[in-house]
C-alpha cells in the first residue's frame, strides 16, 4: 500500500501515533516525502523508500502531511515535459519510481495507491502510475458530480501523458509509467447511521450512479 494522500489517513489506519510521530519528526525519513526530499531540494533524485511491514503479505509506504509541499513542483514540471526536459520527467515520474523500488523490495505482486479526493497535481502524478482506477463513492449528489468531473479529467491526463512520453529523452534512462489509468469500477460506501435522511433518498442517488459512471468515466 502506498499512501499518496497528504492527509495520510491510510498511514494512520495501520500505524499507531508513536510510530507516526517517529516517522514525521525525523524529517520524514521512512515516508514518501522523505523519499522526495532530494528532488524537492534540487540536490538529487529520489531516495530509496523504507517500507513498514504490517503483517505477512502486507506492507505500507507511509504518507506524510509534508507531501503537500510537492504539489507546486509537480505543477511546474508537468508542462516542461513537453519540451523534453529530463529534470521535469524525474519529478513527474517520482511516485512511479518510488513505487517500483518499494514493490521490488517487498516482492509485491499488487500495489494499492491511496489518493486524496481532489484533481490536483499530486493525484495526477499518482494516477498516471496506476494501471487501474477504482472509485469510492457515496450515494449522494456530491459523488455524482464528482464522477462527471473525474471522467473527462482522467481522459485528459491520459492523453496529456501520452504526448509527453514521446518527448522522454531515451538517454536519460528514466523508468516511466504507461499512464493507462483504466477504469476498474467503483465501490459505494454505506451511508452514516446518524444521517436522518430516509433510505429512499440514498436509493435514488444509488440508482443514478451506474448511468453516470458509464457515460462520464467509461465514455
Amino acid at each position: 500500500m502506498v499512501d499518496l494522500d497528504p492527509q495520510a489517513n491510510l498511514s494512520a489506519m495501520f500505524l499507531d501515533e508513536e510510530r507516526l510521530e517517529q516517522l514525521w519528526s525525523n524529517d520524514g525519513e521512512g515516508t514518501v516525502s522523505g523519499n522526495l526530499r532530494p528532488l524537492m531540494g534540487r540536490t538529487g533524485d529520489i531516495a530509496p523508500p523504507a517500507v513498514e511491514r504490517i503483517r505477512e503479505g502486507l506492507a505500507l509506504l507511509p504518507g506524510n502531511l509534508a507531501l503537500s509541499r510537492f504539489e507546486d513542483l509537480l505543477s511546474e514540471n508537468w508542462p516542461k515535459c513537453l519540451d523534453g526536459e529530463e529534470a521535469a520527467f524525474r519529478v513527474i515520474t517520482a511516485f512511479y519510481r518510488i513505487i517500483l523500488h518499494a514493490a521490488d523490495a517487498t516482492k509485491a505482486e499488487l500495489v494499492l495507491i491511496d489518493v486524496g479526493p481532489n484533481l490536483g497535481a499530486i493525484n495526477r502524478s499518482a494516477l498516471i502510475a496506476a494501471e487501474r482506477v477504482i472509485l469510492p463513492l457515496a450515494p449522494d449528489l456530491f459523488s455524482l458530480q464528482g464522477l462527471k468531473n473525474l471522467g473527462p479529467t482522467l481522459r485528459e491526463w491520459r492523453k496529456g501523458w501520452q504526448k509527453r512520453l514521446f518527448e522522454l529523452p531515451q538517454a536519460a534512462n528514466i523508468q516511466a509509467p504507461s499512464g493507462q489509468m483504466a477504469p476498474g469500477g467503483y465501490v459505494v460506501m454505506q451511508h452514516g447511521v446518524r444521517d436522518s435522511r430516509p433510505v429512499k433518498a440514498y436509493q435514488r442517488w444509488l440508482n443514478r450512479i451506474p448511468a453516470v459512471y458509464r457515460e462520464s468515466v467509461l465514455d
